[in-house]
């Protein structure tokens, strides 16, 4: 009999991973589950990020999973860590899951010297991603945050260091860097405000572009010309530190930072300087290098940004559908065919499943 090892967290627990599943088991395939529990949402998060700073065996993993994994054909996980020593330990798995479309917990590597195929889950989370990025347009460029905080605190402030310059969105330029379902989305979704979207990508889709009428510049351009600067590419190599103190000196005065991808593809000491010596209008930054940052870091301290507890892509509807979409995805290959979100194509061999 098939047998998948569904690894569930604080995020998205066991029982989550078996509903989302559960037609697997009616194909005669043996579910087993193991509940990886750190604590709550916020140690997740703690270890997430050492995760996506220092690799997939930055951590060891409970001795007990090896023992579940011996005989697995299949591994679905989330956060969990799929260390290189995991891999050696399960000599029959296949394909390796993730409900996320990050693989910075999975030795991706290892699993391709292996023959064993990855599977992410693009898109998982783009709507709220997408929505979360525009909030934080709005809530840095009109102060929503800052007055609210005032308002609270008995308060009526009417000046913000961005009052001089305390824009409409209509008619500014927002320039998107990372035109994936992310960004297309963001886009789509700033037609009604009648921005002009520009657009950089390593690799742009121009059928998409054109769909929602974004032009694809180099990114120089985007930061000379943009009013609001939106990270929605992913982190790797290439992009690690993409914005620096030379990308900072190219923005406008008054333009808007939004980041809710990866506090790895900025600066965070070139960031803060340009904040700081307001070289730069303002940023809504919802990833950092150190989460929680606590109250006393400089980011925190300044007046000219809008901050929230890296919650972008967390909704109910997110969350929720991410086991069942993956399951879609891997369901595939009980047929034979390749799923649509296949991290080592080309790289490893089509591992046709069956029960």
């Amino acid at each position: 009999m098939m047998k998948a090892l569904l690894i569930g967290d604080d995020y998205i627990d066991a029982e989550m991973m078996l509903d989302g599943f559960a037609s697997w088991a009616e194909k005669g395939c043996e579910l087993v589950t193991y509940q990886w529990a750190l604590g709550g949402k916020e140690q997740l998060q703690a270890v997430n990020l050492t995760l996506e700073q220092k690799g997939y065996d930055a951590l060891e993993i409970p001795e007990e999973v090896m023992d579940y994994a011996g005989d697995a054909d299949i591994l679905v996980t989330q956060f969990f860590p799929v260390t290189s020593g995991l891999i050696t330990n399960a000599p029959r798995l296949k394909v390796v899951g993730t409900l996320r479309a990050g693989v910075e917990n999975i030795c991706v590597d290892l699993m391709t010297e292996r023959n064993i195929m990855v599977i992410n889950n693009t898109g998982r989370n783009a709507q709220a991603v997408s929505d979360f990025t525009i909030g934080m347009m709005l809530a840095e460029a009109r102060n929503i945050g800052r007055s609210h905080a005032a308002m609270k605190a008995g308060y009526w402030r009417k000046e913000y260091i961005n009052t001089p310059f305390c824009p409409d969105l209509e008619g500014s330029t927002v320039g998107i860097i990372g035109f994936g379902m992310v960004g297309q989305l963001v886009a789509k979704k700033l037609t009604g405000f009648d921005v002009e979207v520009i657009a950089y990508d390593a690799y742009p889709d121009e059928e998409a572009a054109m769909k929602y009428g974004v032009a694809f510049v180099d990114l120089e351009t985007l930061l000379k010309r943009s009013d609001f600067v939106c990270m929605n590419c992913r982190l790797v190599p290439e992009t690690y530190h993409m914005l620096g103190a030379r990308e900072f000196s190219l923005m406008k005065p008054t333009a808007f930072l939004i980041n809710t991808a990866r506090s790895g593809l900025i600066d965070e000491d070139a960031m803060w300087e340009a904040l700081y010596r307001k070289r730069i209008g303002g940023a809504a930054l919802d990833v950092f290098d150190l989460e929680p940052p606590g109250i006393d870091h400089r980011l925190v301290t300044l007046d000219n940004v809008t901050l929230t507890p890296h919650q972008a892509g967390t909704t109910v509807h997110a969350m929720g559908r991410s086991a069942l979409r993956l399951c879609q995805h891997m369901s595939a290959l009980f047929e034979g065919k390749a799923p649509k979100t296949w991290v080592n194509r080309g790289k490893v061999e089509l591992r046709t499943l069956s029960v």
